[in-house]
């Protein structure tokens, strides 16, 4: 049994201690809990001035250019940003043989100056004075800076609101953080098989996470789990989340239901540059460059698309065959069809046919008419389960029978009862198959379901969970004891080839926020009423 520091008798007090009211111990113990996760929020000059100092890029988009060395090459900042040498914290990091100074506003502004590694003594630094360093890389005695630190040409405007940043940089944790805890948020969906699902995500989560603790948890802290059931509109939705991440100090996110919410809900993490470690999602926004603070374990529906059309391709390599696209008029079924051009579009397969169902028109016969019109090999289907059965059937009336692909996760599991003339020619797009999950990882996850009582209904959902978990655990980890937001990103930016044990290799970098890029092409056997695997791992160009 562990004893507290009064244990010990030789140590105790002669006389008992004076007791403490109730209502101010619940006060104390309140204070002690809270305290250490209240941080006070970056104003937005400050959130900006942190882009500058982290990035070396200007929020507006203006240029920020680095003037190096005694030559006065000119670079771009983002090479060189102020994090690079001087940390995210400000303290300075050795780096090739230099130890860049630290660049806190209190060691810059101490009132009796400081001395130097290189043994030469500076007066206290002034506003003016560290913009004329950052600028002219003179510094506050008016000496010469080491050549290594390069000098800054940057607009006013992000001239100070990096001054401003660098007033409160290595002075507090990250809202979510104490020397203690790290405050993990998950966003769940409401209402029946879609809250049923969550919930059951959630249970995995919170027994992973349990069983950290239990082992030490991540350099001496403690995960504590928080939850929203956000509404399920777009708007509504991302605004939950906003007030749920600034209202419960959440440090970072993960195994979250986007809801199709997936840009509103990336453009909150954005703007408070939270990240965000596996997402439930059918539509990752991914964008050019990508959010740097989203990060996606699978491809969405365009990804999976697209390989589909990359595995297609290569079966047709002599011949471009007469190809369609059956879609809807959402903007994710948009953007799948133009990853389907663009896959095609090398091979010759362009123009390819287009056929747009809107309020059910028109429907199968009328969309069968045309394939047969068209004397179509080829469809790619982008739309719901129940239509492509429909069609099939109407196919399979009028006797065609083309090559049908489908991105799996809008397939369902009664596409197996399609009709059997369809047998060995509908193909379907999985970014992960049951072959992905090792013996140890299952045997891992019995126990967990065991000792945890978790749910037997979703437990490929509870894989996706426990698999965004180990993601971030493991970023957590890399990152060290000086965690932070920033540091958390920059680290998941490394990750290489980490097996989670339930998923494809995960990989990650600067412009790559999709973990597993592709997906396994599976046949179905509508005789056997079974799907088989059909080649290798697909990336699409």
């Amino acid at each position: 049994m562990l004893r507290g520091p009064d244990s010990n008798p030789e140590k105790r007090h002669k006389h008992p201690p004076r007791l403490l009211s109730p209502v101010l111990i619940t006060l104390l113990t309140a204070a002690v809990v809270s305290a250490p996760l209240q941080t006070q929020q970056l104003t937005p000059q400050e959130r900006r001035g942190k882009q500058v100092y982290t990035r070396g890029i200007s929020p507006s988009g203006a240029d920020i250019t680095a003037v190096l060395g005694k030559e006065g090459i000119s670079t771009p900042a983002s090479i060189v940003a102020c994090a690079n040498c001087h940390g995210l914290d400000g303290s300075g990091k050795q780096e090739g043989g230099v130890r860049p100074p630290n660049i806190t506003w209190e060691a810059l502004t101490k009132p009796y100056g400081d001395t130097l590694s290189t043994g030469r003594n500076r007066v206290p630094y002034t506003e003016s004075a560290l913009k004329r360093a950052i600028a002219l890389g003179i510094d506050s005695a008016g000496n010469q800076l080491h050549v290594a630190m390069p000098r800054y040409r940057m607009s006013y405007q992000d001239m100070a609101d990096l001054i401003a940043y660098l007033r409160r940089v290595g002075k507090n944790l990250d809202p979510g953080l104490s020397d203690t805890t790290i405050r993990i948020g998950m966003v769940l969906m409401s209402g029946g098989r879609p809250g049923e699902m969550s919930r059951a995500a959630r249970e995995a989560l919170a027994a992973y996470f349990d069983e950290t603790n239990r082992q030490g948890g991540i350099h001496g802290r403690q995960i504590e789990l928080k939850s929203l059931d956000p509404p399920n509109t777009h708007e509504e939705r991302a605004k939950a989340v906003r007030a749920f991440i600034e209202g419960q100090q959440i440090f970072a996110l993960t195994a979250s239901f986007m809801a199709d919410a997936d840009k509103e809900i990336a453009a909150v993490l954005g703007e408070d540059e939270v990240p965000l470690v596996g997402a439930f999602s059918l539509y990752p926004h991914l964008g050019s460059p990508p959010n740097r603070y989203a990060f996606y374990l699978y491809s969405g529906i365009e990804q999976q698309a697209a390989a589909l059309a990359a595995f297609i391709v290569q079966r047709y390599k002599l011949r471009a065959p007469r190809a369609a696209i059956i879609r809807g008029d959402e903007t994710g079924a948009r953007e799948a069809a133009d990853a389907i051009r663009k896959q095609c579009r090398q091979p010759g397969w362009n123009p390819i046919t287009e056929i747009l169902i809107e309020r059910g028109e028109p429907g199968p016969g009328g969309v069968v008419e045309r394939l047969k019109r068209e004397e179509t090999e080829v469809v790619f289907f982008l739309g719901e389960s129940e239509l492509c059965r429909s069609i099939l059937k109407e196919a399979d009336k009028l006797g065609i029978n083309p090559t049908i692909m489908m991105p799996g996760s809008a397939a369902g599991g009664d596409i197996v009862g399609a009709p059997e003339s369809f047998d060995g020619r509908l193909f379907l797009s999985f970014p992960t198959i049951p072959s992905d999950q090792t013996a140890e990882a299952t045997a891992a996850y019995r126990r967990l379901a065991e000792a945890h009582h978790l749910s037997p209904d979703y437990v490929a959902t509870q894989f996706v969970a426990l698999s965004s978990a180990a993601v971030l655990v493991e970023g957590l980890k890399r990152s060290g004891r000086d965690v932070s937001r920033e540091k958390l990103v920059g680290t998941l930016e490394g990750l290489y080839e980490f097996r989670t044990g339930f998923t494809p290799a995960v990989t990650y970098g600067p412009n790559r926020r999709v973990g597993a890029v592709g997906c396994y092409i599976v046949g179905v056997d509508l005789k056997a009423r079974t799907f088989t695997r059909v080649g290798d791992w697909v990336e699409p160009k």
